[in-house]
This record gives structure tokens, sequence and C-alpha cells, in this order.
């Protein structure tokens, strides 16, 4: 993942000038520091109000960062603009998920694996997801859509952790928005509206993986009569397709009871045909949770109980053993079939038919089978003048011969008979 260079270092003459009291984890500052009659200025991300975790351009070098270190005396810090928040966090990145996961996971994965589970880390994670776009290229966030869909089916599964899940969900939203619209300045207010009615959208990403995201409601009948009620109940025409589209999904991960399920489902939409409803998410709605997302959510399961991912092992082990069956013995039958057309060949030659009905029979193979006939007969029949002499015209002829065959068409009974001439008599020559 690349790291955000600022084209060059703050100057804080005329900004705000921030106290360390003020600052917790993941804040950052620009500041000036005067050492040794030396005026620096950089960027810090603080770990506490005295403690730093990351700071750029304080010590030595141009451009040195250093790493977690108690924040000098009478260093001045100030307001930090947009691009040094985001040079920041691309530094913490880079820093803080190596030192933690290494190499194993995407930095932004890393990041939620160790930051999604307190309040404090939380917010400070979210704004960095929010920032995708100037830490990834396209083609990392394809990859990175991929690993996300995995994680997220990993973590709804059986060991279920709706605080890694939820802020998956945020990041591939983010994603999929950043993906989605070109214009910058629309591309900000979309992810800002996201992130703005993250409490809305939380719980439609619940509805599609058929757990309970984003609250802590015993399950999904809580969800729909809870969605009857205060704002929520201006966003029926967007929960009730989700929770439709999923109910079975949603029976299989929760102790529903269908029929209550049911009438929560029926109440709503009564509450939705006499309430106006809102439609300002609406196009937000559209770019996250589009039909074949939705289908590919709804076609994978992961394992609910421990018995149930017993006999998916247990299944997917027959599926193996059975696949490595088939491929052992039609390995076994192609090797069979293989070594009797040398062998047909070599009676061919050997009963000295002519060079033309040679170059047919090679001309009914397909090249690779043709080129590897031709080095077999040239070991076992060394000692044939004649053929040895035609052997590289046939080399040639094979060679230059592209029409694509099937080389187990040759294989089937009697198709050596269809492929030669076995009556035709004379020499083998030119």
């Amino acid at each position: 993942m690349k790291i955000y260079k600022l084209k060059k270092y703050p100057d804080v003459t005329y900004r705000k000038r921030v106290w360390p009291a003020s600052l917790h984890y993941g804040s950052i500052v620009a500041f000036r520091y005067v050492r040794y009659e030396n005026e620096r200025t950089g960027i810090i991300v603080m770990d506490s109000e005295n403690w730093m975790t990351i700071a750029i351009n304080l010590y030595k070098e141009e451009g040195r960062v250093w790493y977690s270190d108690e924040l000098p005396n009478e260093i001045e810090l100030y307001e930090a603009t947009e691009e040094e928040i985001i040079c920041g966090m691309s530094y913490f990145l880079n820093y803080d998920t190596e030192a933690e996961y290494g190499e194993e996971a995407h930095p932004l994965i890393s990041l939620i694996k160790t930051h999604s589970h307190s309040v404090r880390d939380e917010m400070f994670c979210r704004e960095v997801l929010m920032r995708v776009e100037h830490f990834t290229d396209e083609a990392e966030r394809k990859e990175l859509k991929h690993e996300l869909s995995q994680q997220i089916m990993q973590s709804s599964g059986l060991q279920y952790d709706s605080c890694l899940v939820e802020n998956y969900c945020f990041l591939l939203g983010v994603i999929m928005i950043v993906d989605n619209e070109n214009d910058i300045y629309r591309r900000k207010e979309l992810i800002k509206t996201f992130r703005d009615n993250w409490g809305q959208f939380s719980w439609m990403y619940g509805l599609c993986l058929g757990r309970v995201l984003g609250s802590k409601l015993f399950n999904i009948t809580s969800v729909i009569n809870q969605t009857t009620l205060n704002d929520r109940k201006n966003y029926l025409h967007l929960y009730l397709p989700l929770v439709e589209y999923f109910i079975d999904k949603i029976g299989k991960y929760t102790s529903e009871k269908p029929d209550k399920l049911r009438r929560a489902i029926e109440k709503a939409r009564i509450i939705e045909a006499r309430e106006k409803q809102d439609t300002k998410l609406d196009a937000l709605y559209a770019i996250l949770f589009p039909n074949h997302y939705l289908e590919a959510l709804r076609s994978n399961r992961p394992a609910s109980t421990i018995e149930e991912m017993q006999q998916k092992l247990a299944e997917r082990e027959q599926k193996i053993s059975s696949l490595e069956s088939r491929l052992s013995e039609s390995i076994s039958n192609f090797n069979h079939r293989y070594e009797a057309l040398l062998h047909s060949f070599e009676a061919l030659v050997k009963a000295s038919i002519s060079f033309d009905e040679i170059k047919k029979g090679l001309g009914e193979l397909s090249r690779t089978t043709a080129e590897g006939v031709l080095e077999k007969l040239s070991i076992t029949l060394a000692d044939n003048k004649s053929f040895m002499a035609e052997l590289p015209k046939l080399r040639e002829f094979v060679k230059d011969n592209e029409t694509p065959k099937e080389v187990h068409n040759h294989f089937e009974s009697g198709s050596q008979n269809q492929v030669f001439n076995n009556n035709v008599s004379g020499n083998f020559n030119k």
C-alpha cells in the first residue's frame, strides 16, 4: 500500500494552536519544533495526550519517521489540513498494521482486526476507512473487495464477530462508492452521507447477512419491529426488500419464529404505506446493494453450527476424494490409449506403409500428441533407417499442421482403422 507524500511540510504561521490535553488516540496534528536553533515542521499521529505513535520530520534527517515516543517538551501543535491527515494515516497504516500482522493481510484489514473492539479505536478506524481512495488504486481495491468478502463470510458464520463484520461492511461500502462515482465532489458527499447514516446502513447489511448488526437487539424480528419506529419508518421501502430477499438466510442464523417474523413484516408493510418515505438514501442504496452483490450474499452461507460445519467438511472431503479417483482413472485410461496409439504407429511403420499415409495419420492428431508420437517413435524405431530418414520431414509437417484435433478421438476402439488404410501396400518411401 502506497505512502501518501506531502508536497511540502506544514506552514503553521496562521494556524490554530492545539493543546495536548485535548488529544487522544488517532489525533493527527501539525507541529513546529525548535531544537538547537533548528526549526522543523511536520506531522504527528498521537497515541495519547503526551505520547506519539508516529512523528514525521521531527528529528535528524529530512523526512525521517520517528516511532513511539514521548511528546517532546516545548513542541507547538497545530490543526492539520486534510492532506496532512491523509499523510499521517498512510504512515500509520504502513507502520502499525505491518508490526502487528506482517504481510499476511492487507493493512486496512489488519487495521480493522486491531481497532474494532473499543469505541476509541473504532472512531479512528472509521476515519481512516473513509479515506481509502487515497491509500489504494483501482487494482488494489478490486483485490481488497475480494478479501473483504471472504472476511465477512468467515466472521458471519460460526464465530460471529459483530464488531469486525460491521467495519468490514463499512469499508466495503466506501470502496463501492469510490469505484462507482467518478466525480470527486459527489464522491466525497456520498461518503459523508454514508458515514452520517451508518446507523441505517449497518442494519441493512445485517439483513443481507442474516445477522443482527449495528444494535444489541435479540433477533431480526426485533430489528424489523424497530424499523417501524422513529426515523427508520421513513426508510421501510429500503429495509423491506432486503428482509424479504434474505428471509430464508435469516431463519438459518437466528432463533427466529417464522410466524412472528412474517407478522412483523406485514406490520411494517402497513406502516410503509401510511408513512411518507424519504428518498435521500435511494441513490446510495443502489450503489451499496446491486443485484449481483445481493445474489452472491444470498448464495454464500457459512456454517452456523459445529454440526453443520463438520457436515460441510465431510461433504467437501468426499467430493475431493471422488474427484481424485476420477482423475486417477482418467489418467490411467489416457496412458493405456496413448500406448495403444504408439503401438499402432509402430506396427504401421514396420508394415511398410507409404510416407503419405503416415503423414495422414499424424495430421489427424493434435499437434502436441503428434509431436509426442514422433519423439517416441524416434526412440523405438531408431534402427529403422527408412523411417529415420523421413523423420525430419514428418516433424516439419507436424509443426506446420495447426488443425485443432482432439487426441481422444483417435483412442476409441477401431479409430485406427478410420485413420489408416491397412490394405495399403508398397514400400515406405519418400
